[in-house]
């Protein structure tokens, strides 16, 4: 290493608020999400001795860190989606509404609930909210300038049929049913494929949080490989504890498909060229805060991320009721991840995931209630899991999930994979406006 001298500067750096007359051995920048170390190492040749009385010399060093406040760091992604969008204003209960307005108005005498439209209520566009990092700006209704194309599959991508599912591994096949075999083998991709995402949302530290949609900006759902998902799978192979709503649960062992989520990733962006633009980002399983819906009721636990109290007697699922005890409910979804004490779900640190009930209820999905978002399958038989516990029905742990409208599921039963990454890019996008027929391009 070619040594490196420093001298006293005579002026201040009003960059890095360094005083005057003091020397600079490194300068740079962060946001304010992140957090940096540094290693500094000195040494002195050991046959430097310009006295000449054979060494015993003593050296003193201080160090001194200076940082001055700037303006917060903005992606040039961030920036674009800033200017193409106009910000617009949360209005109120709105989350009480799917984002086309229909909701759930009263329930007749059998209990069967009554749905109405308000025209007011219709919600299209680009919104804000603060997450864990800062602020964020999430996509809700039938927008159409969402798209994304990022990354696309190095080989011929194949899963593994047994019945109606469809799995990432002959190994996660076989641990469905033994019988599962190589001939069951079905393309969901084609070598040269390229990957097609939905913006969910810009996170607060500048990252995109994107949904998988496919091979094509345009899909029709005619079978998996024409659909947004990459496989279809239960959430957990077991069913009968509360633990198994967890994205991992008995403190890290991975879900069922949370091992089809990382096998996908690995075999398709993992070990490409892409895979330096997707960060570990943040996901959350939210296992907070659970207890018994009524001491009359035989459906005993309730989560906190529970979205609804249609037929419940609890508060536990205020956070995103649209209807309750015949009279609205107290929608607040949130992005920042609730604390648990369970050994299940909680917060993560992942490369890929799934998204959450919460996402999907800002995206302008609704509890029971048909809606017209831009992740909304509509008539497609690919319905898709999400990442949030709703409740342990009758000794069966269910999963909310995304099936024309939100939707508690059992978690053995079968649902699309749908990924959600968070990708980073100090460049902007190459090229494109979102739209379907010139999307957003993020090269590797």
């Amino acid at each position: 290493m070619v040594p490196e001298t420093y001298n006293e500067e005579t002026s201040a750096n009003d960059y890095t608020g360094r005083p005057a007359n003091e020397m600079s051995l490194y300068t740079s920048s962060m946001n304010s999400s992140e957090s940096n170390r540094y290693r500094l190492r000195m040494w002195v040749d050991e046959d430097y001795n310009p006295q000449g009385d054979g060494g015993n010399l003593q050296f003193s060093v201080q160090i001194n860190v200076y940082g001055l406040a700037g303006d917060k760091y903005v992606p040039l992604t961030t920036q674009k989606i800033l200017e193409d969008n106009e910000l617009q204003e949360e209005k109120t209960n709105m989350f009480n509404y799917a984002s086309n307005g229909n909701y759930i108005s009263s329930f007749d005498p059998e209990g069967e609930p009554q749905y109405g439209n308000e025209p007011s209520q219709v919600t299209n566009g680009l919104y804000s909210m603060n997450d864990e990092d800062g602020t964020s700006y999430y996509f809700r209704g039938a927008v159409t300038n969402n798209n994304v194309q990022f990354g696309e599959y190095a080989s011929d991508y194949y899963v593994y049929n047994y019945g109606s599912r469809y799995f990432q591994s002959l190994a996660s096949c076989q641990e469905y049913n033994s019988s599962c075999s190589e001939r069951k083998r079905v393309k969901l991709a084609s070598q040269g494929d390229k990957m097609y995402w939905k913006i969910i949302r810009v996170n607060g530290d500048g990252s995109l949080r994107l949904i998988y949609n496919g091979t094509s900006a345009n899909l029709d759902n005619s079978d998996l490989a024409h659909s947004y998902a990459v496989g279809i799978s239960s959430y957990n192979l077991e069913y009968n504890d509360p633990k198994y709503t967890g994205y991992t649960y008995d403190n890290g062992t991975d879900s069922f498909i949370k091992k089809e989520v990382d096998t996908w990733y690995n075999n398709a962006l993992g070990s490409s060229i892409y895979d330096s633009k997707v960060i570990v980002g943040r996901f959350c399983s939210d296992s907070s805060g659970y207890k018994l819906a009524s001491e009359y009721d035989i459906n005993p636990i309730l989560f906190g991320g529970d979205l609804t109290d249609i037929y419940m007697y609890s508060s536990m699922g205020d956070r995103l009721a649209n209807f309750q005890k015949n009279s609205p409910g107290n929608n607040e979804p949130t992005l920042k991840c609730p604390d648990t004490d369970e050994t299940y779900g909680g917060s993560y640190r992942l490369k890929a995931g799934l998204i959450t009930a919460d996402e999907l209820t800002l995206a302008g999905e609704s509890t029971y209630v048909v809606g017209n978002s831009y992740l909304n399958p509509g008539e497609s038989d690919y319905w898709y899991w999400s990442m949030t516990p709703a409740d342990f029905t009758d000794g069966i742990a269910g999963v909310w999930d995304e099936s024309g409208n939100l939707y508690s599921y059992y978690v053995d039963n079968d649902d699309a994979v749908r990924p959600v990454i968070n990708v980073t890019t100090e460049n902007g996008f190459a090229s494109g406006d979102g739209t379907a027929s010139s999307p957003y391009v993020i090269e590797g």
